[in-house]
């Protein structure tokens, strides 16, 4: 049972996919027509809004192969990408097959020789996008900063830093 869901991709993962279009020789024979269907299915998205469950690249991804065992592999774009353990690239049946799909999917995988296989996406147990979203980052904005006269030259000195054309030099012995 295939469920049709959206390919969701990066415009990093989405311009990887063009440029496989543009080389002159495929990875694999049909890969040209993979790709052209996965870039016109495609939804393109900013990396923090992409979904914990979907596979992007360098996302480490649960997947089993026509009912067989579970196997486990992080997916990347080529293979100078210094990653850990097992890898899956991008430009093999599989990797294309991954991309952009989501946990609880099931997207076939066409074979070099015309067959296909069925994988099922279980988890994306790493996702780098997710990764940064989380990050508490704090945003200010000009009206959020202290006035100048309030913020202090140094946490031991205690010391307001005097406004502009104030008389804030400790001269030479500073240095």
């Amino acid at each position: 049972m295939t469920t049709e869901l959206p390919v969701v991709l990066t415009a990093r993962g989405f311009a990887l996919l063009e440029s496989l279009l543009q080389q002159h020789e495929a990875p694999f024979a049909g890969a040209a027509e993979i790709v052209r269907r996965k870039l016109d299915a495609a939804i393109v998205v900013f990396p923090t809004d992409v979904p914990a469950n979907v596979v992007t690249l360098r996302s480490r991804v649960r997947f089993c192969v026509d009912g067989a065992a579970a196997d486990e592999c992080t997916l990347i774009g080529g293979p100078d990408d210094a990653v850990y353990g097992p890898t899956l690239l991008l430009t093999s049946p599989r990797g294309l097959a991954l991309i952009g799909a989501a946990a609880g999917q099931t997207v076939p995988a066409q074979l070099p020789d015309g067959s296909e296989e069925m994988i099922r996406i279980e988890a994306v147990p790493y996702q780098p996008e997710q990764r940064r979203s989380r990050l508490d980052l704090q945003v200010i904005s000009g009206r959020d900063l202290p006035e100048p006269a309030k913020l202090f030259s140094s946490a031991r000195s205690r010391q307001p830093v005097a406004p502009f054309g104030g008389d804030d030099d400790p001269g030479p012995s500073a240095a």
